[in-house]
């Protein structure tokens, strides 16, 4: 693998969650030795937004980091994520354009925590459906890594070329019901990137209460429905709504 050089950014939009900078703190510093120890690369700049739109805070975010020719990776996570020590190291390791972990989905109701933030596009849509639905993926191998649609931005490392190659705008809110990550990811499949899931990656994300992979497992233990929608993968397509 080249000698790589890691960009870490997040986007913010309001106060930061104290256990999430600190978790982002612990990736920097292990990263940061596991880099210098092994000889990799180095993490080579830090930047994080304050108090803009989402996709206008992802594409600040991305022309920064190609004004600057020195980075090889771009690592961008988001204000509520709890991200594990090894986050980069494992995705780099994957070496795919596009590799992410896994986090859980926000619920104000504890029956509807655990749903992964994974997405598959349906192999076969209605002509007039938009470009950027997709269905929920509700169950996934939890030891080796796979494919996907849509990952969510939420703890990702994406290398460069996948920004040289897409024009601007990267992310954008082109139709209200989708969000910048939809349109991201139709349009990086538009242009022949793949996008990788490690599922040893586990995320959590932080509101009054953190989601993890614990409320997923809960989830398939106590909920016989949870798993009758959406994309099982492993299977080429399961029931979805």
């Amino acid at each position: 693998m080249e000698d790589v050089k890691v960009a870490f950014t997040s986007t913010g939009y309001g106060p930061l969650w104290a256990p999430a900078v600190s978790s982002w703190l612990r990736l920097i510093g292990y990263t940061a030795r596991q880099f210098e120890v092994n000889h990799i690369g180095k993490l080579c700049g830090a930047g994080v937004t304050d108090r803009m739109y989402t996709h206008s805070s992802e594409n600040n975010l991305v022309q920064t980091f190609l004004d600057d020719p020195e980075p090889t990776h771009l690592f961008m996570t988001e204000a509520d994520m709890i991200l594990p020590h090894d986050a980069i190291t494992k995705l780099l390791a994957l070496d795919k354009d596009i590799a992410s972990g896994i986090y859980f989905l926000r619920s104000g109701t504890r029956e509807g925590v655990g749903q992964p933030c994974l997405y598959k596009r349906p192999s076969a849509v209605e002509k007039n459906s938009s470009p950027y639905g997709h269905c929920a993926v509700s169950l996934f191998p939890t030891e080796s890594p796979f494919k996907v649609d849509c990952a969510g931005l939420g703890c990702i490392l994406f290398k460069r070329t996948v920004f040289e190659k897409m024009p601007f705008p990267w992310f954008d809110l082109k139709e209200s019901n989708y969000g910048s990550d939809m349109y991201f990811y139709k349009h990086a499949r538009d242009h022949g990137f793949e996008t990788w899931v490690d599922p040893t990656v586990t995320c959590g994300q932080i509101d009054y209460y953190e989601m993890t992979i614990d409320d997923w497992k809960w989830q398939l233990e106590t909920n016989p429905k949870f798993a009758k929608y959406g994309f099982i993968i492993g299977q080429q397509e399961a029931a979805h709504h």
